[in-house]
C-alpha cells in the first residue's frame, strides 16, 4: 500500500482525532466517491456522442410500467 502525505487544517485534524475518526479510511473512502463519479461523468459524456433514437415515449412508458410491476414497485 502507498503511503501519501494528505495536508489538512490543523483544526481539521483536532476535530477528527477527538472524534476518534480514521483519517486514512474516510480519505480513502473520498477518494473512490470521486473515482466513482469521475467514471459516471465520463460515461454519460460518452452516451452523449451516441446518435439520438426516435423512439415512442408510449413505448418507454410501457416497459418502465411492465418492469415496476414485474419488481413490485
Amino acid at each position: 500500500m502507498a503511503l501519501v502525505s494528505l495536508h489538512l487544517p490543523d483544526d481539521l485534524v483536532e476535530q477528527a482525532r477527538a472524534a476518534d475518526l480514521d483519517i486514512s479510511g474516510l480519505a480513502q473512502d473520498a477518494i473512490r466517491r470521486a473515482l466513482d463519479v469521475h467514471a459516471v461523468n465520463e460515461w454519460l459524456d460518452d452516451l452523449a456522442s451516441l446518435p439520438s433514437l426516435d423512439i415512442d415515449p408510449a413505448i418507454v412508458k410501457e416497459a418502465v410500467r411492465s418492469a415496476k410491476d414485474e419488481f413490485g414497485l
